[in-house]
């Protein structure tokens, strides 16, 4: 019997060695082959299929329950107590005849198809070993502009490499706010540049590099907030990573998990979450809390010495969707997490304890000591799309130009569908590997996902606008991802053009942000720094909203001051018109109210994100906050949820709002922007946070 596996790694290796094997030499026409057609031919015609038992062993054994495809079908057959099957073998299947025995526990293997030979065929497999190895080196998933051997996953997986190369998880590792809100840092090129934002400069570690280099610290940090003994620069000089890395660098060498995100370096760096890593998955644990490839994403990466090498020192392993992919340079094995999205909650789905030193969650609210910090899998789970419209459907999008995952069309001079290339699928069963979202701007993602519905009415020179937001798009809640992610609803109203008075209705809350703040005893014509044309919004509390609401928020065990909604009401606005010192000139007298806000002129949304609470509108999040009650703040530094008002699928939330008109036919207009980041942690980082407009609308 031919050891399978043996010759076909030497026939890979040699297409590594030499990128992709010359086409197959044509007919000599030279030569006495009688290349014409005899029509009057008595060869009987292939028929359409065959029937042929199949016999499947593991390990010498015979192996029951084993799934058995044809390549390039979607029929599964099951062998039997005796290892045994009797398959139909469809003689239609364009390219290599050959039947796969796919176990969960073994690499796949194959035999081939002769239909002349009704011989009953024989798979051998053969367990792999089932403990992870740390002394596997993740391998190069490529580029663009690099994919030149089978070395690469990119050599053979162009567009799905070209899909992730231009996604997120690519940058994972590389992003540079995230770098900076681990390490504490701002970018600042010099010194003197650092010292006026008030940071400090001192040397620290090169992310990407980890060798010495000059760094402006200043503001939230990973690790000088969780270990406050080593701030500002705690660069390698602290034990306490967060767990960042768990899902932004999950392919550091060596020991899985609890790394820290600056031993990132070569492609755990520059790849982020990268095809290796993603494709060492052997399965999910959902019970696990901790996130990432320490917690619930369990990796497996091979150990067996390879005696034919063909992709490093061991047998290739490899976890995918297909029971049908035996080439040997994958070492393909079979797992339902890719299918039905269940990989996504590896890191999309994260329970945090309290990290910072000496705080530790209410128990009374967390009972479990946990914090809800991501759970777009449960959202999702808990939604009318869950188990029936997985990830996969929205954000890796139907590629129904490629014939395969391999790009089989890019090779036909080469070689037949088969082992090596694989099988054609059907239109749409590639998935483009770009994990669109909200920054994906081709998308219009964001349009999709939310719709506003104004009412309006006009009496006695008062004009109402009634504002409806609804999640008509996403499977999960909106936002949803990251807790420091905001829908803010704005509303505004005109006449022939000029903005009306707001005077009444429901305001953007405070947590969203403003210049300065003061209550109802405070001095409201002194505002340090205040600037002519920015505005003072005065709010009055109006008790507590009942939005729909995620967990403890939504389902009654939060109510009222527990929720954290506060309803907030506009009094009124009124712009500085000059300012001595710190004492403001107004261009009107401020109305009484319980919070007094400074921010921006009131004007349309769309550029950066501003401190715009106060203004008419409302606004959506999962709002953590610090030991020091800060709104909004990251969730390495959170000690409580304050409310969560973020809308599930189909959900709506309506507010009003009130305006003083004086013309017969006043225009309503609202706004809702996503925003990326609290608008305070942009403010310190010095970060660009533009607010993408979701829907506008006018009546």
């Amino acid at each position: 019997m031919v050891h399978l596996r043996t010759s076909l790694s030497l026939a890979i290796l040699a297409g590594a060695l030499s990128a992709c094997p010359p086409p197959p030499a044509g007919p000599d026409t030279d030569s006495d082959v009688d290349t014409d057609t005899d029509t009057d031919s008595d060869t009987e015609p292939l028929p359409q299929s065959v029937r042929r038992t199949v016999r499947v062993t593991l390990d010498g054994a015979p192996a029951p329950d084993v799934v058995v495809v044809q390549g390039g079908t979607d029929v599964l057959y099951r062998t039997g107590e005796d290892g045994a099957v009797d398959m139909e073998i469809d003689l239609t299947v364009w390219g290599e005849f050959a039947v796969v025995a796919s176990h969960p526990g073994a690499r796949q293997t194959f035999a081939m198809v002769d239909p002349a030979d009704d011989a009953e065929l024989l798979i051998e497999l053969v367990s792999y070993d089932t403990t992870d190895n740390p002394e596997y080196v993740f391998q190069d998933p490529g580029t663009p502009d690099r994919r030149d051997t089978t070395l690469q996953c990119a050599h053979c997986h162009r567009t799905l490499d070209d899909d992730w190369y231009a996604s997120p998880h690519r940058t994972a590792a590389s992003n540079a706010h995230v770098q900076e809100l681990y390490a504490g840092t701002v970018a600042a090129g010099t010194q003197a540049a650092c010292e006026s934002l008030g940071g400090t400069w001192a040397q620290g570690l090169q992310p990407g590099a980890a060798t010495a280099t000059d760094r402006c610290y200043l503001g939230a940090g990973t690790l000088p907030d969780l270990d406050p003994s080593c701030a500002p620069n705690c660069d390698g000089s602290t034990e306490v990573n967060g767990q960042c890395a768990d899902c932004h660098a999950p392919g550091i060498d060596g020991q899985l998990g609890d790394r820290d995100l600056l031993e990132a370096t070569g492609f755990a760096y520059e790849a982020g979450v990268h095809c290796d890593v993603c494709h060492k998955v052997d399965f999910v644990d959902l019970d696990d809390p901790a996130p990432g490839v320490a917690g619930k994403l369990v990796v497996h990466r091979p150990s067996e010495p390879d005696d034919f090498p063909i992709a490093g020192p061991w047998i290739p392993l490899t976890f995918g969707p297909s029971h049908d992919s035996p080439n040997p340079r994958m070492g393909g094995v079979q797992r339902d997490h890719y299918k039905t999205g269940q990989i996504c909650a590896g890191c999309h789905e994260h329970a945090q304890e309290v990290l910072v030193p000496g705080e530790s969650a209410d128990p009374v609210r967390w009972p479990d000591g946990r914090l809800p910090v991501h759970t777009t899998w449960t959202e999702w789970k808990q939604g009318p799309f869950g188990d029936k419209v997985p990830c996969n459907a929205c954000h890796m999008p139907p590629a129904p130009g490629e014939l395969n995952g391999s790009n089989l069309q890019d090779f036909l001079d080469a070689l037949d569908p088969g082992v090596t290339g694989g099988w054609v699928r059907p239109a749409g069963a590639v998935r483009h590997h770009s994990w669109i979202g909200p920054r994906t701007e081709s998308s219009r993602m964001l349009q999709l996902a939310a719709a506003v519905d104004l009412q309006t009415t006009l009496a006695n020179g008062l004009f109402t606008v009634t504002a409806t937001v609804q999640n008509v798009g996403a499977g999960h809640r909106i936002p949803t991802g990251e807790p420091g992610r905001q829908l803010v609803l704005h509303v505004a109203a005109s006449c022939d053009d000029t903005a009306l008075e707001p005077i009444g209705g429901d305001a953007i809350p405070p947590w969203v942000g403003a210049f300065a703040s003061k209550n109802a005893s405070g001095d409201w014509t002194r505002w340090p720094g205040a600037e002519v044309g920015q505005t003072v919004r005065v709010l009055t509390r109006a008790g507590w909203r009942d939005d729909p609401g995620y967990g403890p928020f939504g389902d009654g065990t939060f109510i009222g001051r527990d929720a954290g909604n506060g309803r907030w009401e506009v009094r009124g606005v009124r712009t500085i018109t000059a300012v001595d010192g710190d004492v403001v000139t107004l261009d009107g007298e401020l109305p009484s109210g319980t919070l007094a806000l400074l921010g921006p002129p009131l004007e349309p949304p769309g550029g950066e994100a501003g401190p715009v609470a106060g203004a008419p509108g409302h606004a959506f999040g999962r709002v953590l906050v610090d030991a020091d009650n800060t709104s909004g703040a990251p969730h390495h530094r959170a000690v409580d949820v304050q409310l969560d008002n973020r809308l599930a699928p189909y959900e709506s939330v309506t507010t009003n709002h009130e305006f003083q008109a004086d013309c017969e036919a006043p225009v309503a207009r609202a706004w809702l922007g996503w925003r990326a980041q609290p608008w305070w942690l942009a403010r310190e980082k010095s970060w660009s946070n533009p607010e993408k407009i979701m829907v506008e609308v006018s009546r």
